[in-house]
């Protein structure tokens, strides 16, 4: 192993991608996929900006890539108590107000999605999509494949976390969790994950060179996650452009998720490793609460608005107006209440101190 960078606490580059890819869903949603909220398909309102948005949705796939590299990276020696906190107190607080404020919007209007009152209990476990609830928002749904896998990095913190394991499984996942959907093997399926596993792996692997510096038997692994990401990437075309109602290019699809690898490894092992401006650890907090209210705001914002004003200028305001709710949940909610909530978590997952009466 060689030429391996000093690591650092926070990859600001890193920070900046997520909240492009962040930026490349809203665009996919508002303008990409064919939706009812413009009155007519997307493309037929933004044809030019659609020939780009249309693969937006490749942002989940790129957030994947990264979980799979900062997952790792923040279970990396750290004992199952504080995992557990510090990922409980990063998805929660701003969920759960996301989902409240949601369900607010959708008193007032008609256009949302009306859950019974049980069903949006569900979505405050966030775990809605095992038991097929609708989500209350539609970007939900992948915050379900997240937890799955930090299900399965607690398992790995368990059994221990080394190079060679890592390698292992990142190599093994995607191909196991594809004989577990050529075999229909249904709870197989489910917690391995075909369609996403590659991603998660791919990330897995680029926070290794991270971490340890090039090495042969990683960069031959990353390939060969790689390649998985391609196939399933581009075998999914068809689908997507089924979605959007525009044809949707296999081999642009493939560029863009390699893209996605490539700029991962820039920013962490590669030339702009050094990168620290402090501006992008700004976006990169906004990501998240960013991605959990975009959907029904933006398009509560369109469906009122789009019979009023010029369709740029509705865009505009779909985005402003979910960029300050972000802005809110971000400075109102995570930020007073992360510490707190890992604090709590952390105490009551710490073993009980052991009194001579239990040792009698």
């Amino acid at each position: 192993m060689t030429n391996a960078p000093v690591p650092r606490s926070r990859l600001r580059g890193l920070d900046g991608i997520r909240f492009l890819a962040a930026a490349a869903v809203v665009g996919y949603h508002y303008t990409g996929i064919a939706t009812h909220y413009w009155g007519t398909a997307p493309h037929n309102v933004f044809p030019t900006l659609n020939q780009i948005t249309r693969y937006g949705y490749l942002g989940v796939e790129l957030f994947f890539m990264i979980s799979g590299f900062v997952i790792l990276m923040t279970a990396y020696a750290r004992p199952i108590e504080r995992f557990t906190a510090s990922r409980v107190a990063r998805l929660f607080p701003a969920y759960w107000a996301a989902v409240v404020i949601t369900v607010v919007l959708q008193i007032f209007w008609d256009g949302g999605r009306n859950l019974s009152a049980p069903d949006i209990l569900l979505n405050l476990t966030m775990t809605q999509e095992a038991f097929d609830v609708t989500n209350v928002q539609g970007a939900f749904w992948t915050l379900w494949p997240e937890l799955k896998f930090y299900l399965l990095i607690g398992v790995f913190i368990l059994v221990g976390i080394t190079r060679r394991r890592i390698i292992a499984l990142a190599v093994l996942w995607p191909l196991i969790a594809q004989l577990a959907k050529a075999t229909d093997s249904g709870m197989l399926m489910s917690l391995l994950m075909p369609a996403y596993a590659p991603y998660f792996a791919l990330g897995m692997l680029l926070f290794l060179l991270y971490r340890d510096g090039n090495d042969a038997v990683v960069w031959l692994a990353a390939g060969y996650a790689w390649v998985f990401c391609l196939w399933r990437a581009t075998e999914a075309a068809e689908h997507k452009s089924d979605l959007a109602e525009v044809y949707t290019s296999p081999v642009v699809v493939g560029l863009i998720v390699t893209a996605a690898a490539v700029s991962i490894w820039l920013v962490s092992s590669g030339p702009l490793r050094s990168l620290d401006w402090r501006p992008l650890t700004i976006l990169g907090a906004l990501t998240y609460p960013l991605y959990l209210v975009h959907g029904q705001f933006g398009f509560a914002v369109i469906d009122t608005l789009h019979e009023r004003l010029p369709a740029y200028v509705v865009l505009a305001l779909a985005i402003g107006v979910s960029l300050l709710i972000a802005v809110a949940l971000h400075y109102l909610v995570e930020r007073r209440w992360h510490d707190r909530l890992r604090d709590a978590v952390a105490r009551g997952l710490r073993p009980a101190p052991t009194t001579d009466a239990s040792r009698a």
